[in-house]
């Protein structure tokens, strides 16, 4: 298991505006339907889903963090029926925040577990950049460390978002389909619970966001997660990212017994003390000299009667030794081929 140090990350943050009707902000003008205050819209009566995105203003209408707002605004409910008019609307924000993460490899597989989250909040000014402030994105974590994201990164970011993420609708008519066809303008024949049917789309970032509504409950929120997620795991590999000190692995060592593979070696040691037991057992209680490594035994075993008698009133293995030194045998060859000592 391994924890990782604070870093400067990505989170998406999302709520609803409205779900039904004037009364939660979405108004039915001659043109279509408009979310108030926040400006995004459906064109026209054809235009059943439209995305719309905002970036903050110089002058400090978001949190100093925030990247990128997206607000999503459409007709019917994913899970209504065809034809049945269900205003609702949704904005999900992404913004730069600082994340603990606690990491852990099992079998050589990592996961990340998100135990912590800090945003800065702070709304700033920033119509002047050139007033010699620093307008860099601080967030403190929880040990009081700060940990900056440039304004210069903040500001790159939110243009390339800005044009990725630009404002696009769902239409549903005849007339729609006569459209002239872009670069990035997309055509499909749906087949998704009430949106089927030919559709055009303003982009593919708009088809995405609308095939995910009609999908999934919660569709738009899981695509935006995904969205930072995928930004935050690019952003820790780039070449040249600045490590953050601290403790980042350490091992834990576990130990399981199989007993079934110890059986054999446990019978061997148990049965060779047993076995070492007896043997001083019965040489406890037999009246046999303990030769050793003394070769006096091989050599009285071939000696004639004559000799062996004469070794024979000695009782210690001492005795038998001097004795031997005094003693001188010569080997004769028998008629039958055997030697005898004498």
């Amino acid at each position: 298991m391994a924890s990782s140090p604070r870093m400067v990350d990505l989170a998406q943050r999302s709520h609803s505006n409205a779900k039904a009707g004037i009364a939660l902000g979405i108004t039915l003008t001659r043109s279509g339907y408009a979310l108030m205050p926040q400006g995004a819209r459906l064109n026209d009566g054809t235009e059943v889903f439209s995305l719309t995105s905002q970036i903050p203003s110089a002058k400090g209408d978001q949190p100093h963090s925030s990247i990128l707002r997206i607000i999503f605004i459409g007709t019917e409910s994913y899970d209504g029926k065809a034809g049945e008019i269900k205003p609702w609307s949704r904005q999900c924000t992404i913004s730069a925040c600082l994340q603990t993460l606690e990491s852990t490899v099992v079998n050589g597989i990592m996961a990340e577990k998100i135990v912590d989250t800090q945003i800065n909040r702070t709304v700033l000014d920033n119509s002047n950049l050139e007033d010699g402030r620093d307008h860099g994105v601080y967030v403190v974590g929880g040990d009081g460390t700060e940990y900056l994201l440039s304004i210069e990164a903040m500001l790159s970011m939110r243009g390339w978002f800005s044009s990725l993420f630009a404002n696009g609708s769902a239409s549903r008519t005849a007339s729609s389909y006569n459209r002239t066809i872009t670069d990035n303008s997309v055509v499909v024949n749906l087949t998704v619970g009430i949106s089927s049917g030919e559709t055009f789309f303003d982009s593919d970032i708009v088809t995405a966001f609308y095939w995910n509504y009609y999908e999934y409950a919660n569709g738009l929120d899981l695509l935006v997660d995904d969205l930072a997620t995928s930004m935050t795991v690019a952003f820790r590999s780039f070449a040249g990212a600045v490590p953050v000190a601290g403790r980042a692995i350490y091992m834990e060592s576990y130990v399981y017994v199989r007993w079934g593979f110890a059986v054999v070696p446990i019978i061997v040691v148990v049965g060779a003390a047993v076995f070492l037991v007896a043997t001083i057992y019965q040489s406890e209680r037999s009246t046999t000299k303990i030769w050793k490594s003394s070769v006096l035994a091989v050599l009285f075993h071939g000696l004639d009667s004559r000799t062996k008698a004469h070794f024979a009133y000695t009782n210690t293995l001492r005795e038998q030794k001097e004795l031997a030194r005094l003693t001188k045998v010569r080997l004769e060859e028998l008629d039958d081929g055997t030697l005898l000592r004498m």
